[in-house]
């Protein structure tokens, strides 16, 4: 269970990539009296069904689950139906990544890598630090064409064919992205940093959420 407040830049962000986090998930509804009792609420349109990260409401909470919507709501906040809908703000009962069949966590070394592991074209690499993410000039627009990393104390290029994924963290990914040359033009030119894209939205309005 959790209540996070947030900004406006936050829905506009979450919706803006609502389609790939649905293409990552498989989420398994709860039932009605699942969600009268515990406040599990949803719209199915936010979430995605085919993908390989299990979703799904816990089985049991604990006994102050059942005062956490009503004690809320006595302090002016009311529950979001639907905090995966672009807007997280209010009381809201949160989601596991977890197989409904089994009850063991889902998460990416089962779903992603274990069933390609053996696939001769993937390659995991441990102890690497990635430094930039290397940009190429396409006139109008910047084009990420792979990334500047280091390993064993030397430095490596790898180059993307179609695409790259930052997937560093809500504290390394802006860092990355700021390394790179994205983000707030005062602040990277304060680290002599050429900015490629402004973005003011880079490593702002972070905050952290209450969660009980």
């Amino acid at each position: 269970m959790g209540i996070s407040f947030s900004r406006a830049v936050f829905a506009h962000l979450l919706i803006a990539n609502r389609p790939f986090f649905k293409k990552s998930e498989s989420f398994f509804e709860p039932g009605p009296d699942h969600q009268k009792e515990h406040s599990s609420y949803f719209h199915l349109e936010s979430h995605g069904i085919e993908g390989p990260i299990k979703t799904v409401y816990s089985k049991q909470y604990g006994a102050s689950h059942s005062h956490w919507h009503p004690t809320l709501h006595k302090l002016g906040i009311e529950t979001n139906r639907s905090h995966f809908s672009g807007s997280n703000v209010g009381a809201w009962t949160s989601l596991t990544s977890v197989d409904p069949a089994s009850r063991k966590r889902s998460y990416s070394a089962v779903e992603y890598y274990a069933p390609n592991a053996s696939r001769p074209n993937l390659v995991v690499l441990t102890g690497a630090i990635a430094r930039e993410i290397m940009l190429e000039n396409k006139g109008k627009f910047w084009r990420a064409i792979g990334v500047k990393f280091v390993a064993g104390g030397v430095e490596f290029r790898a180059k993307a064919s179609r695409e790259t994924i930052v997937c560093a963290g809500s504290v390394q990914s802006p860092q990355l992205l700021e390394l790179s040359g994205i983000g707030i033009p005062e602040i990277l030119k304060a680290a002599n940093i050429e900015t490629k894209v402004t973005n003011l939205n880079v490593g702002e309005n972070f905050q952290e959420h209450m969660s009980a």
